[in-house]
């Protein structure tokens, strides 16, 4: 039979523990989640990929080519890994692409930068938006979550060449009509002078 003082000894008892088990699940939480000043969270273990799009030239006209240069930088403490960048541009009539506009990185250390650049040629006139490219990573190369991160997008203008109405081309536009012109002429001629000497003899 319980006494009354063991049930209460042991009521005690179960509160101490149950207080006692907040009190280390809250420490524990504060450890891993909170970041108070002077502390390091475990976001900020994590790699943090940055990309950026820059052109060289935001207008264009017809058939005219233009630079696009794609920046990673990874802003975070650890290193990224199987980094895979992919760029899908607009409609193959609109854009021609020369160069990769999908690669790989094996990795991408702390405040490291890889940069590169391809080749753009406008096909159709309008203005268009070079949608955002995209970046697929992980935090190490034993897990299998992958994070993802976006560039900004950019606009091109593609102009209509405009037709050059120069004095120089006009001249040799006049130029080539006259020797057009008297090559005919002569051609005429000597189709006709056989028939008007027969007509004579």
């Amino acid at each position: 039979m319980w006494t009354v003082s063991k049930r209460s000894q042991l009521g005690r008892m179960i509160v101490i523990s149950v207080v006692f088990t907040i009190l280390c699940f809250n420490y524990m939480l504060t450890q891993v989640q909170a970041s108070p000043s002077g502390t390091t969270s475990v976001s900020d273990l994590y790699p943090s990929l940055f990309v950026t799009k820059d052109v060289d030239n935001s207008e264009v006209t017809l058939n005219e080519s233009f630079v696009v240069t794609i920046t990673i930088t990874n802003f975070g403490n650890s290193t990224a890994y199987n980094i895979t960048f992919i760029d899908t541009l607009n409609s193959p009539w609109v854009f021609k692409t020369t160069g990769l506009t999908e690669l790989t990185y094996s990795w991408i250390e702390p405040n490291q930068t890889r940069r590169f650049s391809y080749i753009v040629t406008a096909l159709s006139v309008g203005e268009y938006e070079l949608h955002s490219a995209k970046v697929y990573y992980r935090i190490s190369d034993l897990v299998d979550t992958e994070f993802l991160a976006y560039s900004n997008s950019v606009y091109i203008v593609v102009n209509q060449l405009e037709e050059d109405f120069s004095l120089e081309n006009f001249n040799s536009a006049v130029t080539f009509l006259l020797v057009l012109i008297v090559l005919n002429i002569v051609l005429t001629l000597r189709l006709i002078a056989p028939r008007f000497n027969r007509r004579k003899s």
